[in-house]
């Protein structure tokens, strides 16, 4: 069982894009609407970032970058909730290989995790900092089938997002769209995963 963070589990896309807003204030820079941050959300934070600046160029990036991590650091991270019924579900799942996939920062993962306690029901987590690749490169799927043994009719990848949704289709594995993350239920079903549920406890009578 692969998760996807942010929107899947937990509830974080909100404080990171009100350290956004934070970043591109002290930076002197107009406000973004959601609506123009959106295109630049689930794909890492550096993405995020140079998104919300509109500018690639390395040092205003990397500028740009450590206040977010500050702002990130010292408010949102510290009120990010889980989703309902994630303890039961991971519970549920004790007994089942599960590893979390995401394009957020280690660090962040790390934090998210040990905050709620239940950084113990995972087998491995792969960040932006430590995966192969970014989603929707499927290697870091691939790399995890290998390396636990595991055949592709065997594995599933879940998240919020159109990205998690290709990710997985890229490996070959099953897919699960949860639709009360950021990119909610039309847009997912419009790129077809094998499943689509809209609370995390469906996945009790989806895998045995």
């Amino acid at each position: 069982m692969v998760f996807d963070l942010d929107g899947t589990l937990t509830d974080s896309i909100p404080s990171a894009l009100e350290a956004i807003q934070a970043m591109v204030k002290e930076l002197g820079l107009p406000a973004r609407t959601k609506e123009e941050l959106n295109p630049h959300v689930g794909f890492g934070e550096i993405a995020l970032v140079a998104g919300a600046i509109g500018s690639t160029e390395p040092k205003l990036v990397e500028k740009a970058r450590e206040i977010y991590y500050r702002h990130y650091n010292a408010r949102g991270l510290k009120t990010i909730p889980l989703y309902p019924h994630v303890k039961e579900v991971l519970e549920h799942f004790k007994d089942k290989t599960k590893i979390i996939v995401s394009n957020k920062r280690d660090e962040f993962i790390l934090t998210i995790l040990d905050n709620h306690n239940i950084a113990g029901y995972f087998e491995e987590i792969l960040g932006g900092d430590t995966a192969p690749c970014l989603k929707p490169d499927p290697c870091a799927i691939e790399v995890l089938l290998e390396k636990y043994q595991v055949t592709k009719n065997r594995a599933i990848v879940i998240g919020d997002m159109t990205v998690d949704i290709e990710t997985g289709r890229n490996a070959g594995v099953h897919t699960c769209g949860v639709t009360y993350g950021f990119d909610g239920r039309e847009k997912l079903a419009a790129v077809k995963p094998d499943f689509l549920i809209d609370d995390l406890l469906e996945l009790k009578s989806l895998i045995l």
